[in-house]
């Protein structure tokens, strides 16, 4: 166990050293995984917002059956009753045309008086449902449609699409761009931490003369590289989390009815996220630039 742990203490004091040694390259590669890893971020919050809006859109979405005639308030119940036996309707309620159109009008009150514009009131009763899933939209829509006082339906399920089919465009392209973005970083670590393997080149060759493992040799540079990726993963929360929240604040104040994401277990997982990656390409440019150095001695 000692041993152990004065084998690790020697492989952070190399590590530190050779960040010391190339100090203008190594404050180069914490620069740029910082903003590579920043990128990536922004695009996790970026789908993470356009998935809360998708699913706060299709939570509102309702199917709008407008009914030919009046109804007596008994047979309006047993409409309502029928419709919620129809599989995937959590809700119906029953709009009076009367309240509708007052309703309308208090909506509209302060731009135009449309008891000046229209005489009669122009809206027909309607049932509004709500379905458990924007899927089964337009199954319900033509269940609904089968009755015979529904003379209309209508509903916004293509709305969803269009806003699904958007954010399935913005992953791939996002994801083309991140995986980009992360070979270009990881070639710029290894180069990096290469040039501190070059300067202690000697040392290298005469660690194995005296009989040094290959794993002996490497570890130093996997947790330089480590240590690169961790100072610019952490840099790049610090800078994203500062950022959502200022622009957060001011669209929530500016926009207070867009759903944008505030949930503090999704935004804490990007955040989390974010450090592995910057973690992970640390340890792939400390442990590649080392193997490549070491097969050419072999």
């Amino acid at each position: 166990m000692i041993n152990y742990l004065s084998h690790l203490e020697f492989f952070i004091v190399e590590a530190f050293r050779g960040m010391r040694r190339s100090g203008i390259m190594s404050m180069v590669a914490i620069g740029i995984v910082t903003v590579s890893l920043t990128v990536f971020g922004i695009f996790l919050l970026f789908v993470a917002n356009m998935g809360n809006m998708v699913s706060d859109v299709a939570s509102r979405l309702d199917i709008v059956a407008y009914v030919e005639g009046e109804l007596t308030p008994d047979q309006a119940d047993n409409l309502k009753s029928q419709m919620l036996k129809i599989n995937g309707v959590e809700k119906v309620e029953y709009v009076n045309r009367d309240e509708a159109w007052k309703s309308f009008q208090e909506d509209f009150a302060s731009k135009l008086d449309l008891s000046e514009v229209m005489r009669e009131n122009p809206l027909p009763n309607s049932f509004a449902l709500q379905v458990r899933t924007p899927d089964i939209l337009p199954q319900v829509a033509n269940e609904v449609a089968k009755f015979t006082e529904v003379n209309e339906v209508r509903y916004s399920g293509k709305l969803i699409g269009q806003i699904q089919s958007l954010v399935s465009a913005v992953r791939i392209g996002g994801v083309v761009l991140v995986f980009l973005l992360f070979l270009a970083t990881l070639l710029i670590v290894v180069n990096t931490i290469r040039l501190t393997v070059l300067a202690r080149e000697t040392d290298i060759y005469i660690m194995q003369l005296v009989g040094a493992t290959k794993s002996f040799i490497r570890w130093p540079f996997v947790i330089e590289g480590i240590m690169i990726g961790v100072i610019g993963g952490g840099l790049g929360i610090l800078l994203l989390k500062t950022s959502y929240d200022a622009i957060i604040f001011r669209v929530s104040s500016a926009l207070p009815f867009l759903p944008v994401m505030t949930n503090g277990g999704v935004l804490t997982m990007i955040y989390i996220m974010v450090g592995l990656a910057g973690t992970l390409l640390g340890m792939l440019g400390g442990y590649l630039s080392i193997s490549r150095i070491l097969k050419e001695k072999e």
